[in-house]
């Protein structure tokens, strides 16, 4: 029997010993809830202003703690910041931009004076131009007529050399009445003969020589008057036939 509760002694410590640790740790929980109920809550006052206060506000530079300059310092280096993306276009920004366009696109409407004053210009310029069609129509039937005028006079004075120089034609026998010689005959401004130079034979050479011993006979050749005719007749090409044809 004592055996058995000799065993059974050092349980009981045990037990003793954690009953009692419990009862502490209840009493110190119960004392300092109550302490906590206890306690009075912290007062404030409030201000009440009739509008903000004009006296500008000081910012102190509070200096900065030593840890963190250490954290700046050993911060890595930061990215490259990218531009800014453009503000987004709003709807009415959008038909301001529109009709600036629009009224940079299309000019001004002239008024109705200057349209008025546009036609009196385009009328009177198209006048000018038919003025000057009618004129430039003259200018070359006068041109025309001058130019069929100088030719009539220039081929009945020729008609007239011809003549004269046929009529001092010694005439061979035996000469077909088709044959021709072509002379180039350069003349004096009286009509004498300068040179006579025979282009083209008629085959005949005795009619040839016939022919040029008549045009230096029948020097003084004929000549118009008028001295822009004259200039034409300082070398004659001249087709000489035993009958006029």
């Amino acid at each position: 029997m004592s055996r058995a509760l000799h065993y059974q002694e050092p349980k009981r410590v045990a037990a003793g010993m954690l009953a009692m640790t419990v009862h502490v740790v209840f009493l110190l929980l119960l004392m300092f809830g109550v302490r906590w109920q206890n306690r009075a809550p912290d007062s404030f006052a409030v201000e009440l202003w009739q509008s903000l206060p004009m006296d500008e506000v000081v910012v102190t530079n509070e200096p900065v703690p030593a840890t963190a300059s250490k954290q700046e310092t050993t911060s890595p280096p930061k990215q490259e910041e990218l531009p800014a993306s453009p503000p987004p276009v709003t709807p009415q920004a959008e038909i301001e931009l529109r009709d600036k366009k629009a009224t940079k696109k299309t000019p001004p409407q002239p008024s109705a004076r200057e349209l008025r004053r546009r036609r009196q210009a385009e009328a009177q310029r198209l006048l000018e131009e038919q003025a000057e069609q009618r004129q430039a129509a003259e200018q070359a039937r006068v041109r025309d007529e001058v130019r069929a005028a100088t030719a009539a006079e220039v081929g009945r004075y020729q008609d007239m050399i011809r003549g004269k120089i046929r009529h001092n034609i010694v005439m061979p026998p035996d000469v077909s009445p088709n044959a021709e010689v072509i002379f180039k005959v350069t003349l004096l401004p009286g009509g004498s003969v300068l040179d006579a130079v025979i282009l083209k034979g008629s085959g005949n050479p005795a009619y040839d020589e016939a022919t040029e011993r008549a045009i230096y006979k029948a020097q003084p050749l004929p000549l118009p008057t008028d001295p822009l005719l004259k200039k034409q007749f300082r070398e004659l090409r001249l087709t000489i036939r035993p009958e006029e044809k």
